[in-house]
């Protein structure tokens, strides 16, 4: 399968990675019910920042595109430097899903590059629980897609 079409980031780039996430139903199912309200937020160089989000309801998963923080209430936020976000996918892309050092959990542990936010401590619990979900949708973009349920 080709990378996404689109570019990165864009309404239409978050649609085609959720499409391709749900198209392997048994591969998301493995990995369980998720419950969430996730935005990514991808700051550009000078500071202007998009949110996108995906809301994980059961085994469904839905990309909203581009959303405004106040209208959308994710329960977590991601937020980085756009080039940051556009290396892991670089690295999805390449390998077929992120490798060690491209992986949510790598660019989120320290803060650096990518920061969580929740409002509470069970939004924040809740990234961590649903990592595995929220990186097998990333890696959906991967060339060939194929969602991995195993590291």
């Amino acid at each position: 399968m080709a990378p996404i079409e689109g570019t990165f980031p864009s309404d239409r780039w978050f649609s085609e990675l959720v499409v391709r996430a749900n198209a392997d139903r048994p591969a998301m199912e493995r990995l369980g019910i998720a419950e969430l309200r996730f935005a990514a937020e991808i700051v550009d160089d000078d500071g202007c920042a998009q949110l996108f989000g995906i809301v994980l309801d059961g085994y469904d998963i839905e990309s909203l595109g581009e959303v405004a923080d106040a209208d959308f209430v994710p329960e977590v936020v991601v937020s980085g430097p756009i080039d940051a976000w556009r290396e892991m996918v670089a690295s999805i892309e390449a390998n077929g899903r992120a490798d060690s050092a491209h992986t949510l959990n790598s660019l989120t542990i320290a803060g650096v590059p990518f920061v969580v936010r929740a409002n509470d401590a069970m939004g924040h619990d809740k990234f961590f629980r649903y990592m595995g979900t929220l990186q097998a949708i990333f890696d959906a973009a991967g060339t060939p897609a194929v969602v991995a349920t195993a590291r």
